[in-house]
Order: C-alpha cells, then sequence, then structure tokens
C-alpha cells in the first residue's frame, strides 16, 4: 500500500482519523491500535489537562498551547486515494511514549520509525519509546532490529465483559444515588472527584475548568455517559465514562475512580454496572477497559489483551 506522510490539521483529520480507528478494529480479530475514546482522551482531555498541571494561577492559554504542540506532534500517511493509512500519535508529546496506529496492509513501518527517531525523540531524555501489542510479531521484530528494548514498566493491559442476560443491578449504600453529567453539569464537582479520585489533594494538579469543558466537546463524549455517584452530602465520589463505538458494538470504560474515603464500599462497582447496563442498552457485545486490575477480574472481566512500551536511547 503506497502513502505519503501528510501534516496533520485538527479541524480536518481529527474525525477522519477516529474513522479510521473504528475501520481497523472492525478488520482485525486482535487490536494493533487504539480505540475510539483513546484518541478522543488523548487530545480533549489528557493534553489540556497536562498543559495546565501543577500551574497557578490556571491559564486555559497553558492548556491550548499544549494541544497545539499536540497537534504539531501527530504524524499522518495518506494513501494516493486521500485515505488515513497510518498515524503516529502520542497521548502527550512530552513524555516521548508514541504509538503507531495502521491499516493492516500498510506496510511502510520502517519509514514510520525513521520518522518518529528523526522528530519524537524526547529533547531531555534523548528516549523514544514504542508501545506494541504483545500479538504485534511484525512491529515487535522491527523493533528489536533497530535496537529497542522491551520495558515491562510500561506495560498497559485490556480487559473485556461480554455481554449477556441478566445484567446485574447497581447496588448502592443508603443516602448514594448515581447521576450523570446530562441531569447535572456540575465542572467544579467532576474535576474535583477526578482529581481526589486518582489520589490527587492539591487542588493545582485537579484537571482545570478549561480541560473539562474541552473534554465535552470531544465529539465521541456523552453527558449521559458521564456517570457519577453523589454521596448524602452532595460530593461526587466515585465516576466512570462510558465511550460507545457504534460500528464494534463496543462500550468502553475510561476513566473510572473513587476519592479516598469512599473506597471499599462498592461505589466503582456500581457505576461500572451502570455504566454497563447503558452500553447493553445501546446495544453493545462487550465492554471493554484498559486495565487488568483485579478490581475488574472480580465483577467479570477478563484479561485479553497487552501493550508494552519498547526504548531505544539516542
Amino acid at each position: 500500500m503506497k502513502a505519503t506522510l501528510c501534516g496533520y490539521d485538527d479541524e480536518r483529520d481529527f474525525v477522519r482519523v477516529r474513522d479510521f480507528l473504528v475501520d481497523t478494529h472492525a478488520m482485525l480479530d486482535r487490536p494493533i491500535n487504539w480505540r475510539l475514546e483513546r484518541w478522543n482522551y488523548a487530545r480533549y482531555f489528557v493534553v489540556p489537562m497536562i498543559g495546565a498541571y501543577g500551574k497557578d494561577p490556571v491559564s486555559p492559554e497553558d492548556s491550548r498551547k499544549a494541544i497545539q504542540m499536540w497537534v504539531d506532534s501527530i504524524r499522518l500517511w495518506e494513501s494516493d486515494a486521500g485515505e488515513v493509512v497510518a498515524v503516529t500519535a502520542l497521548e502527550y508529546p512530552w513524555l516521548g511514549d508514541i504509538f503507531f496506529l495502521r491499516h493492516p496492509r500498510f506496510t511502510a513501518l520502517e519509514e514510520m520509525f525513521e520518522d518518529a527517531e528523526q522528530s519524537l525523540v524526547h529533547p531531555e531524555k534523548g528516549t523514544l519509546c514504542v508501545h506494541i501489542y504483545e500479538h504485534d510479531e511484525q512491529l515487535r521484530a522491527i523493533a528489536r532490529r533497530r535496537g529497542y528494548r522491551r520495558d515491562s514498566d510500561r506495560y498497559e493491559e485490556d480487559s473485556e465483559l461480554l455481554i449477556r442476560g441478566g445484567l446485574p443491578q447497581p447496588n448502592l449504600p443508603g443516602g448514594f444515588a448515581i447521576r450523570s453529567m446530562a441531569d447535572e453539569n456540575d465542572l467544579e464537582r467532576r474535576r474535583k472527584a477526578f482529581g481526589r479520585g486518582f489520589n490527587h489533594e492539591d487542588p493545582k494538579e485537579w484537571p482545570s475548568l478549561f480541560s473539562y469543558q474541552e473534554l465535552q466537546n470531544a465529539p465521541d463524549y456523552r453527558k449521559e455517559q458521564d456517570l457519577y455517584v453523589v454521596a448524602p452530602d452532595g460530593e461526587f465520589v466515585s465516576f466512570c465514562i462510558l465511550w460507545w463505538d457504534e460500528r464494534n458494538r463496543i462500550g468502553i470504560l475510561e476513566p473510572v475512580g473513587t476519592v479516598p474515603e469512599h473506597r471499599r464500599k462498592g461505589l466503582a462497582r456500581a457505576v461500572v454496572h451502570e455504566a454497563v447496563r447503558r452500553a447493553a442498552a445501546l446495544g453493545a457485545e462487550k465492554v471493554v477497559v484498559g486495565a487488568g486490575l483485579e478490581f475488574y477480574l472480580a465483577i467479570g472481566f477478563e484479561k485479553k489483551y497487552a501493550n508494552c512500551g519498547w526504548v531505544k536511547e539516542f
């Protein structure tokens, strides 16, 4: 398959790449690319969030600069017919971790490595880390041949829950309730829950208001699928976003969390159960989460796939 390296334009190409990821997922029996939620989440939440991380005062301009850095870092290949056939993607341009997303018939993988080594090496660490699925023997072989080493500390897992009959009912302690951002779109309480749910007590380390507003602009974000548990005192204390891939009949959870003082009460289990029920109502055949934690295995998920970082020093 012939392909040409092109510039990435966010307004023109974001949805084109999203559609490319959905289409290639449908072609494969096992994933080699991102799913649509990771593409949405990187551009519309991770990048603007980290761009403002730790800043005091927080300015939307910090997030906008980070978004532009991300846009400038994306590498896109098109076929002669103008179709997206490969993308080099980063979740955040300063971290030096990249992902080669490609059509199954795309063969210019050495070219993707060469381009990344010329343009995407971490400016301070002098390293490049390429994340590769463990079953992707073709890409692993090229990485090994080019001098990359497998780094088991950069290991990610995917788990799946097949949707069958008898879906579990969410079970909450008295006084707690599951709501969505379609019910009450309180961004202050929602960003606080996110920050504390991932053990960040300093408000400077919570997602900025701008970053959560930006998340809600993502093409595949839906307020009714952004779920949270509200406590008797009105605080949002557990949460889960459900993303929906209609073509592949997949619901995806990203992220899931609970604030420290309300853990081990079954809140995360309840909000995940509600997300599964909403995915089933949309027509999902399975629900996927990018984690292999015991929490997910205990409620019926099974580990399916894993990717690992391959690192080279320059």
